[in-house]
């Protein structure tokens, strides 16, 4: 459908301040109003560096004219940073190619890559992940945490400063109000020179307690910058062009649960509440997705902890329904280790622990009391389970007959043994993140077979572990989705469905719960057709009110 700007998305489109706060609601438009607002950009730009180019053809001097103007567009997920990618391509076309969108940490690491080397970060620098420090006999390398002050460290640095004040004339940021303080600050270093446009929403900050942000001071930062203006999107959202569900998640947010827009999305079906046993989940849900996918409709189920989003996608693949496992992005990049070093000990390459490297896959699955690691990863380091020991050492032989076969590598035969190995050793988490890995080491044991060296398919294998890890990847999402409940921002479907179970915690505070309904706003925007919500039989204080509108059975 083509973009077609309202006169206030028109407003931030030919705005020329140097910063614009664009402060609106969910499905308003403001992705898409930054796309727009970024092609206008690089079209001016463009008609100026032209003008530049004729009046120095005219004068009949010699002048060089400024690089091609690029605009830098910075998210906080991966899936957000795919949809930036789409909208930006239906409203800007042949501008896509210079628009450059990246989430936080994926930028941090492309210029400690670009420029790290030479001020006290040698390559090749590898990213340690959670898990991985937490293993014994890991390499060197920046924890997820330390990429960003690394980089700042780098932005510091005239040169590197002019490198991307040059590269960039206008920097936009989505979900601005959430940037803790360590954000904020790599951002304000990015081209400062820069225009800049803030995207935000205060009624969708869920993250305040979990990133210790302030998102009332964010914004009266970012208004003090100079020049700084506020233009503001109408609030209809684009998500549900009736209205209805917009209109509930309002009146939910605000505690005005006898609002007339939560009765008619109940008697119109848009919102449904159901009580069930913890025994009833399962039926539930794979009920409802089943249902929603007979539809043609995508679906984002979420869940209020990390441990009941894993549970529910070993759930979805015992009953045969494929989907992506959202928010997992460490055990995902673990596994593509694990298999290259499954894939290096099988071809007899050197350089590598099989064991750790499962340890570490296993440690981004599980998480053990006290912060340790889970039993089975400490018993693949320690070699105590003799159960384990002889699942690995059957494997072993069976990756190492297949890997230097008389005739050579047997590659489907490695491939098999590779995707096998999740279940032959005994891991029971995580299963979906094991076979999001296989098709990259599947690719990679297509190109060794097709001749390519394997140090250049290695060193293919190690920058997707990171692209992973940071974010940088672009791929679609795919129809069905699971996530936890501070996953959902920028993760709209057709259907949602929201599974709530007995005693979980959401916080100290109490009505009007002012943090809590602020989820509840975020999680009913996010459908476009339906929203469901599984609630236990004594449903906690945040949702309860809303489960008794709604006459949940």
């Amino acid at each position: 459908m083509m973009y077609k700007p309202s006169d206030e998305q028109q407003a931030v489109i030919d705005a020329a301040a140097p910063v614009i706060l664009v402060l609106a609601g969910a499905g308003t438009g403001k992705t898409s109003t930054a796309a727009a607002a970024a092609g206008s950009f690089l079209r001016i730009a463009d008609a100026q560096r032209a003008t530049l180019r004729r009046e120095a053809v005219l004068a009949g001097q010699r002048t060089r004219l400024p690089a091609q103007a690029r605009v830098l567009f910075l998210s906080f997920s991966r899936t957000a940073v795919a949809q930036v990618i789409d909208r930006a391509a239906g409203v800007i076309g042949p501008y896509l190619n210079r628009i450059d969108v990246s989430t936080f940490h994926g930028f941090a690491w492309r210029i400690i890559n670009d420029f790290g080397q030479y001020h006290g970060y040698p390559a090749p620098q590898q990213i340690l992940s959670a898990a991985e420090a937490k293993v014994p006999g890991g390499p060197a390398g920046l924890t997820y945490d330390q990429l960003m002050p690394a980089a700042c460290t780098l932005l510091r640095i005239p040169e590197i400063a002019a490198h991307y004040t040059a590269r960039y004339g206008l920097v936009i940021c989505d979900e601005f109000q959430d940037t803790d303080d360590t954000e904020w600050a790599f951002l304000q270093l990015i081209a400062p020179q820069a225009r800049r446009i803030f995207l935000g929403d205060l009624n969708q900050a869920i993250f305040t307690s979990m990133k210790n942000t302030d998102p009332a001071r964010r914004k009266a930062l970012a208004a003090a910058l100079p020049g700084a203006i506020e233009l503001p999107l109408p609030g209809a959202s684009h998500r549900d062009p009736t209205g209805i569900l917009p209109a509930a998640a309002d009146a939910a947010r605000e505690r005005n649960f006898g609002h007339p827009a939560i009765a008619e999305a109940v008697r119109t079906g848009r919102l449904t509440v159901t009580r069930c046993t913890p025994s009833d989940y399962n039926e539930r849900i794979t009920a409802l997705i089943r249902a929603a996918r007979t539809r043609q409709h995508t679906v984002n189920v979420f869940t209020h902890t990390i441990i009941a989003t894993s549970q529910l996608s070993d759930t979805l693949i015992k009953h045969g329904i494929p989907h992506e496992q959202v928010g997992f992005t460490e055990a995902y990049g673990e596994a593509i280790a694990a298999q290259h070093a499954l894939l290096r000990f099988a071809l007899n390459i050197p350089g590598t622990s099989v064991r750790r490297a499962l340890a570490v896959y296993i440690a981004a699955n599980t998480r053990a009391k006290g912060g340790g690691l889970a039993p089975l990863a400490q018993q693949m380091l320690d070699k105590t389970n003799p159960a384990l020991e002889a699942a690995l050492r059957s494997l072993a032989l069976e990756l190492r007959q297949a890997g230097i076969a008389e005739g050579g590598p047997e590659y489907d035969q490695l491939i098999s043994l590779i995707a096998s190995a999740y279940s032959r050793v005994g891991m029971f988490r995580g299963e979906e993140t094991w076979a999001c890995a296989m098709p990259q080491t599947r690719s990679a044991i297509h190109q060794i077979h097709e001749g390519i060296p394997y140090e250049d398919v290695a060193e293919t294998l190690t920058a997707a572990r990171a692209g992973v890890l940071v974010g940088a990847g672009n791929q679609r999402p795919r129809p069905i989705q699971v996530m936890n409940l501070h996953q959902t921002k920028g993760r709209e479907a057709d259907t949602t469905i929201l599974l709530l179970q007995e005693e979980e915690y959401h916080g100290g505070e109490g009505e009007p719960f002012p943090s809590g309904s602020k989820l509840l706003y975020v999680v009913m925007t996010r459908a476009r057709q339906q929203a469901h919500i599984i609630v236990p039989a004594t449903p906690h204080p945040l949702w309860r009110p809303l489960v008794e509108q709604c006459g949940g059975a």
